[in-house]
């Protein structure tokens, strides 16, 4: 889908929520393995005037240790003059579409997060977690 097509270019970017739990009594064991998750999750919103992107990112630990960590952006993307009706947006996976091609709107999102990820942890009296500030692409599953 080509973005430029339908929607207005928009830089108001939204802090929607944020979900910060230390979990002290789940502090590693010495010498134990834990691995860092980092999930991003995009939904859209078709409205009458455009479409509004949510991107959450959540940061997480298996076994559950040290914190959990939740952040959502939003950007609020107008439609352009008559795109509204030049398909039905019903039938349209939206997020999946910016997932694919929303290049400079899911960096934006994602730069964001990244961003409030690393302060409210160095805030918390950690080391700053950094996260991507650009998609990643997951590595091909080679049967291993």
């Amino acid at each position: 889908m080509e973005f430029y097509k339908y929607f207005l270019p928009s830089n108001k970017i939204n802090l929607e929520n944020i979900n910060y739990e230390t979990l002290e009594s789940n502090l590693p064991q010495n010498g134990e393995q834990v691995k860092l998750n980092c999930k991003d999750t995009i939904v859209a919103k078709i409205m009458k005037n455009g479409v509004k992107i949510n991107l959450n990112r959540k940061v997480d630990f298996e076994p559950e240790r040290l914190f959990v960590i939740s952040v959502t952006f939003s950007v609020f993307l107008p439609f352009r003059a008559g795109a509204e009706n030049e398909m039905d947006w019903s039938t349209v996976d939206v997020a999946g579409e910016f997932r694919r091609a929303g290049g400079p709107v899911i960096t934006a999102l994602m730069s964001k997060a990244s961003l409030m990820i690393g302060q409210i942890t160095a805030a918390a009296g950690q080391n700053p977690l950094i996260t991507a500030a650009a998609p990643v692409k997951a590595p091909e599953n080679r049967g291993e």
